[in-house]
């Protein structure tokens, strides 16, 4: 009997392994989802001539300020890449403050990525450029692109919100849990983060620079 339950448990994954394999799972899964928008939005803007790429659709003064709020947005989330790494770091070597320091800055700026997204939607819509907008109507290329746009951005920034929870039930975890634990909790909630951050790097150029 006891052979055979060593045989079984050399067969069997470790409880972290499959978490961890059911995160990645859950991230392909992510990955597939994004990935037909990106797509749909390249198989239009290369087939449409009135929206193809090389053509500038956002007219100056909705380009330039949000040019500006996406590029600081980029920073943030990189950063807050960085300082999730730390918190990952703190949590293994058991430092509890500097886990709770980093995790808590990475919530902050994942926060005002949120804040500066927000002020860029309200700059766009303050000159007209948001679906069903007389600009919009003007202009087909236009229309296709804002739908496109506000669409995949606010879906991301639904995924953003979703990290942030997740940060935070990680950041509230009970003071004598083990640190192999609080490890596994920081690095399921890190490898998410990563995610939403590298969707954000391909949006980042799709939308603003090309």
């Amino acid at each position: 009997m006891a052979t055979a339950a060593t045989a079984d448990e050399s067969v069997g994954w470790p409880e972290p392994e499959i978490g961890r394999l059911g995160l990645w799972l859950f991230i392909i899964s992510e990955v597939m989802l994004f990935g037909a928008f990106f797509a749909s939005y390249l198989s239009t803007r290369l087939g449409n001539p009135d929206c193809a790429l090389g053509i500038s659709v956002w007219p100056e003064a909705g380009h330039l300020p949000g040019l500006a709020l996406a590029s600081l947005n980029t920073m943030l989330l990189l950063t807050s890449s960085y300082t999730m790494v730390r918190a990952i770091a703190g949590a293994e070597r058991g430092e509890r403050a500097r886990f709770r320091q980093n995790l808590i800055a990475t919530i902050a700026l994942g926060a005002l990525f949120l804040v500066v997204k927000a002020v860029e939607y309200k700059v766009k819509i303050s000159h007209g450029y948001y679906p069903g907008s007389e600009l919009a109507k003007a202009s087909g290329g236009l229309a296709i692109f804002l739908s496109y746009y506000y669409l995949m951005t606010s879906l991301h920034g639904l995924h953003v919100v979703a990290g942030l929870v997740w940060n935070g039930v990680v950041l509230s975890s009970p003071e004598d849990l083990e640190p192999e634990a609080l490890t596994r909790r920081c690095e399921y909630a890190g490898l998410y983060w990563h995610f939403v951050d590298v969707i954000w790097v391909f949006l980042f150029p799709l939308f603003y620079l090309i």
